[in-house]
């Protein structure tokens, strides 16, 4: 295997990962809240640009059934993301092509979301330029383009990092794996620091990163700073280049990103309305969170016009409880300046509501008489579900004919993914046919589901079944007490695991 394609590391295969931020139900969360219709008249047609190990593909697919799509250059990542679709039966068509071999096929249909999670800033100026034609020719009108990139300011005082980590990788000796090269660019970088380099001072932003590069994960690190064509952006760059495919801004990928109030104080808030223009306005946000990674969601339309009624049926939006309603109502959630606490209304009366029987999704409907006693409107209480959703508390719920035919592929991934957690400690999620996306499930806890599947009903048999689970984690490093307690929580959650469909009935 080559070490790099056009500039890109190949030579080591991506991390696990989940986003669940790719997951169609999210996406058609934030389409109804920025009034924009969601593509429901056929079945869904969904490619990802650079899918890594296929994770979220797979689990997308398996969760949310329709056409799916998906190109990779590495061959470690085209051969796992092939072997889980096969486990999971989707027909997911994970391909082993560049973005120019893939647009060059005849028979690419029209998209109605395309997603490119950690690309847009690590391809050559070419490759960018070949993912805004793609867009323009198989992204359908009104579909949605989901991306995240290195942004700008706040990932700029980091650029010359990434350079002394890639010099060093080209001409700083030979021999070695990729990370015996990044270990000794990180080591030079210290060495630096050490020395006296203000740059990589302690208090600076490079010497925050080096501290936690630390306890980083390798592989993650690699394809985070080694790739040639490494490029920050300000948004206003982004958006110029997509608006040559015909799209147009819409917000962040993140729930809590489409309500400022939740991310800015009352100055930075008065600021952002005296901007009018939408680029301006959108890039003094950057200014204001300065956060190193940007998530955003663009529409291939000519105008958006804002004035429009907001999509319906809204009050046909289901949801779920994900976690137990003792635990929820004690967690917290911090956002950029305010701290939310769930044991307050409306919070603790939607929690209240969908803990009363755990079991089953609640109808939007449902859950605004069920807050009849507190001074809320449907918009609070739907802005309420959307950060419960993003605390992981909540999970937005597909109507039954989708969980129905998502839940035998579902089954079928889920059985290779635990089978899998026997040996490994890499993929904390599993597919749920009801939130039609990926639910996060650590591995002792996918252990103690498939002790459950083996007919084990009790916490000593669940906690015995993970002590005695074959090598390749730290299962066997924690004490028995914590196991204990984690099979405790286990108990606790499984009326949730049967709500979600990863179990049957508890």
């Amino acid at each position: 295997m080559d070490d790099e394609f056009e500039g890109y590391v190949t030579a080591t295969p991506y991390t696990h990962v989940y986003y669940p931020e790719s997951a169609p139900s999210r996406l058609q969360l934030i389409a109804y809240i920025r009034s924009i219709p969601f593509p429901s008249s056929r079945p869904l047609r969904y490619l990802e640009l650079g899918y890594g190990n296929g994770v979220s593909l797979n689990i997308n697919a398996a969760a949310s059934p329709g056409e799916y799509w998906g190109t990779d250059i590495n061959v470690a990542h085209v051969a796992e993301a092939n072997a889980f679709a096969a486990a999971s039966g989707s027909g997911l068509k994970a391909l082993a092509s560049s973005f120019e071999e893939l647009l060059a096929r005849p028979d690419l249909p029209q998209f109605d979301v395309i997603v490119a999670l950690g690309v847009w800033s690590w391809v050559s100026d070419a490759n960018r330029k070949t993912i805004v034609e793609l867009l323009r020719r198989n992204l359908a009108e009104g579909g949605l383009f989901c991306m995240s990139s290195v942004a700008m300011p706040g990932f700029g005082e980091l650029a010359p990092l990434q350079h002394l980590l890639r010099l060093n990788l080209k001409r700083g000796g030979a021999g070695g794996t990729i990370f015996d090269k990044l270990a000794s660019g990180l080591g030079l970088a210290t060495a630096l620091q050490k020395a006296g380099s203000r740059f990589f001072a302690e208090e600076s932003g490079a010497g925050r990163v080096l501290e936690g590069a630390k306890t980083a994960d390798p592989t993650y690190l690699v394809h985070e700073y080694l790739h040639e064509h490494w490029k920050p952006s300000f948004f206003a760059e982004t958006a110029a280049a997509l608006g040559e495919a015909g799209l147009q801004f819409v917000g962040g990928e993140r729930l809590v990103d489409q309500f400022d109030e939740l991310n800015f104080g009352p100055q930075a808030l008065d600021l952002l309305a005296a901007i009018d223009d939408r680029w301006l306005r959108e890039t003094a946000r950057d200014f204001l969170r300065s956060g190193h990674v940007k998530g955003d969601i663009y529409v291939k339309r000519n105008e958006l016009d804002r004035s429009q009624p907001r999509p319906e049926p809204a009050l046909d939006l289901e949801f779920v409880l994900g976690i137990p309603a003792s635990l929820a109502r004690t967690k917290k959630f911090r956002t950029p300046v305010v701290v939310m606490e769930f044991g307050a209304p409306p919070f603790r009366n939607l929690i209240d509501a969908l803990g009363a029987q755990p079991c089953r999704p609640w109808g939007l409907k449902a859950l605004i008489e069920a807050c009849s006693s507190v001074q809320c409107d449907k918009d609070e209480i739907l802005r309420a579900l959307m950060i419960m959703i993003d605390a992981e508390i909540v999970h937005p719920a597909q109507p039954r004919a989708r969980v129905d035919e998502a839940t035998p592929a579902c089954a079928r991934l889920n059985a290779e993914i635990l089978r899998r957690a026997l040996t490994k400690d890499r993929l904390h999620a599993l597919a749920s046919p009801v939130t039609g996306g990926g639910v996060s499930v650590s591995r002792i806890q996918q252990l103690f589901l498939l002790a459950w599947h083996t007919g084990a009903r009790s916490p000593d048999a669940w906690a015995k079944f993970a002590w005695e689970a074959p090598g390749g984690s730290d299962v066997d490093k924690v004490p028995v007490a914590d196991i204990l307690k984690e099979a405790l929580y286990f108990q606790q959650r499984l009326p949730q695991f049967a709500a979600l469909k990863l179990i049957e009935e508890a």
